[in-house]
């Protein structure tokens, strides 16, 4: 969880009163938070636990939340009106064609009015810090710069140029602690991107945020090098310091809606010190989802609107007499804007919110601005005893099965990147030769926060693969294992999903072999008390010809399993693994050998 250090008067500037620690624990619950340790009565340290509000994660985000539930304003417009009015443009980004492959969006925005104060400055680059490696992925996704805007000149322009070239060569800003072995005038002079990337400490410590060979470069209109974005930027232009009046700010990234997010963040967080928001433009030569001219702050409009009826409310809360004017006075307290529609209310978050999927979300935020402690308390009315499952029994009987034949098991995430489940698997988008190995379709995630958790996985072999790609150093062979849940959409239902409860193996070493795997599969079925199946030869892009077949059972044409020799493209090809000795695997359902039916869910 993301973990922040707080000063409390800077907190306590920010909400407009002065806070004593006592209070400072209670207004935490507004923000799911919990105060870690603290450093006297003015450091403190405060750990999030809401990973969906990325907003939270700085000292600016918590003391909005408090100071609009002390306020109880009646939503965001009053402060923030330069989201929706954002007034005359400050400048435009001119985006260079060449980034499209190489690290495509980028927004920015321009501060003017707020003079940089010590703790502001401290605030904002923890913030930084924190949004790019928890949002971020460690500056892959997002990455953010900030610049001396009174010396910077529009429009800026943002291109791509080989890692080698000295055309963007620049004065990168220097570690605090110069490392031993290089000579101080070294830090003076320019260094090309690849230089960065190889010596310097920061460029070392990110470089796999940037793949490839060309770099990114953001530059203003007098060929002064803003940055090489997500890696460092510039001794001159990207040197900010107490004092400053005047700034711009930029974010990169790889998911547009993610770039503008954060963008949004920091807009509201600069306003909170006093800063004028002043909107950029940034101009694409390549469609993206919003278009070829997209300025920032951006609105964000479809990401945070939900229409919730009261009745959703008493019936989550268990309050059947809730009132609608008690639902509004409390989610306006939250900083929300809410207009009514009859028997429903109509919630819009501010922009620097996109968290908003489900009606849940606004019971939520109603439940923690009324406070957990207003609801009465009630015992369980009924007694049950607890046991497992029977899939969860199933489940249990073949990984002690697998365990006995020599496999470790792995555990892995049922969240995962789309990627792996299709394009790592050598599958073309749509597959469905294989029955549900996988299925045509996934189940994603609506409004992704991160792109390594952007779907549920629909079958276990990839996790197992990813696994073993990580497992070089390790004495062959490796056998390992996974009993899991995957997730399929349901036929019968377009917008609801099925749970099935799979087991997989896989087998790496020099000789490993489809007879390998089919024995071990052969043993596990017949502990699972198949004593007759039926192997179905068939072809599939993940396995090698000749070299895989299906698992039926007497009587029905439906695959419950898969088998195989894994494709050379699945293991060491451009999309794949990088496992370099041959893979053999299995996979099965086990719902249909007693362990109950698949399970169905909204999706």
């Amino acid at each position: 969880m993301p973990t922040i250090d707080v000063s409390l008067s800077d907190l306590s500037g920010l909400v407009g009163t002065r806070l004593a620690p006592a209070d400072v624990e209670r207004h935490l619950t507004l923000v799911k938070g919990e105060r870690k340790r603290a450093s006297g009565d003015e450091d403190l340290r405060v750990e999030l636990q809401d990973t969906n509000r990325p907003d939270l994660w700085c000292v600016e985000g918590i003391a909005r939340q408090i100071r609009f539930w002390l306020a109880r304003k009646k939503d965001w417009r009053a402060e923030y009106g330069f989201f929706e009015s954002p007034g005359a443009l400050a400048g435009t980004i001119e985006v260079d064609a060449s980034v499209e492959s190489v690290r495509p969006y980028v927004a920015g925005l321009v501060a003017r009015g707020w003079k940089v104060d010590d703790a502001g400055l401290r605030a904002f680059i923890q913030t930084q810090e924190t949004l790019c490696r928890n949002f971020g992925r460690k500056r892959a996704t997002v990455a953010i710069g900030v610049y001396d805007g009174a010396r910077l000149r529009f429009p800026v322009r943002y291109e791509a140029v080989p890692q080698e070239s000295r055309t963007r060569a620049f004065v990168p800003l220097p570690p605090t602690d110069l490392p031993a072995g290089v000579a101080p005038e070294r830090w003076k002079g320019p260094w090309t991107p690849a230089e960065i990337l190889r010596d310097h400490p920061t460029g070392r410590e990110y470089a796999a945020a940037l793949p490839g060979d060309r770099a990114p470069i953001l530059v203003d209109a007098a060929s002064v090098v803003l940055s090489f974005p997500p890696i460092i930027n510039s001794a001159t232009l990207g040197r900010v310091e107490p004092g400053m009046d005047d700034l711009f700010v930029e974010v990169t990234g790889t998911v547009l809606d993610h770039v503008l997010l954060t963008a949004n963040i920091l807009a509201a967080n600069l306003r909170d010190r006093g800063a004028a928001i002043h909107p950029v433009t940034t101009l694409y030569p390549f469609d993206t989802p919003r278009g070829r001219e997209v300025a920032t702050p951006h609105p964000l409009p479809e990401k945070r609107l939900l229409s919730v009826g009261l009745e959703r409310f008493r019936t989550v809360l268990g309050e059947p007499a809730l009132g609608a004017d008690d639902v509004r006075a409390n989610l306006r307290a939250y900083g929300l804007a809410v207009s009514d529609e009859g028997d429903r209310v109509r919630v819009e978050a501010p922009p620097w919110r996109s968290d908003y999927l489900h009606e849940v979300d606004a019971v939520e935020d109603f439940a923690i601005s009324r406070g957990y402690e207003s609801f009465p308390a009630r015992m369980p009315e009924e007694f049950t005893v607890g046991r497992l499952a029977s899939s969860t029994d199933l489940a249990d009987r073949a990984r002690d099965r697998l365990i006995g034949y020599g496999f470790e098991e792995a555990i892995t995430n049922i969240l995962t990147e789309e990627r792996l489940l299709r394009a790592a698997m050598n599958l073309a988008e749509g597959f469905s030769g294989a029955s549900r190995f996988p299925g045509r379709e996934m189940v994603r995630i609506a409004n992704v926060m991160n792109a390594s958790y952007a779907c549920l996985r629909d079958w276990l072999l990839p996790s197992l693969l990813e696994v073993e790609s990580h497992s070089a150093g390790a004495v062959y062979p490796h056998r390992i294992f996974e009993a899991g849940e995957v997730a399929v959409p349901d036929p019968s239902a377009p917008l609801r999903s099925q749970t099935e409860q799979r087991v997989a193996g896989l087998v790496a070493h020099e000789l490993a072999s489809f007879t390998e795997a089919q024995a071990y599969l052969n043993l596990l079925l017949r502990h699972l008390g198949a004593m007759d199946y039926i192997l179905v030869p068939a072809e599939h892009p993940t396995f090698l010809p000749g070299r895989f077949a299906l698992v039926q059972l007497p009587g029905s044409k439906d695959a419950v399993g898969v088998v195989g020799e894994l494709h050379p493209e699945v293991l060491a090809g451009e999309q794949g693994f990088g496992i370099r000795v041959p893979c053999s695997a299995f996979e099965l359902a086990l719902a249909p050998f007693g362990g109950g039916g698949a399970s169905r869910r909204p999706s």
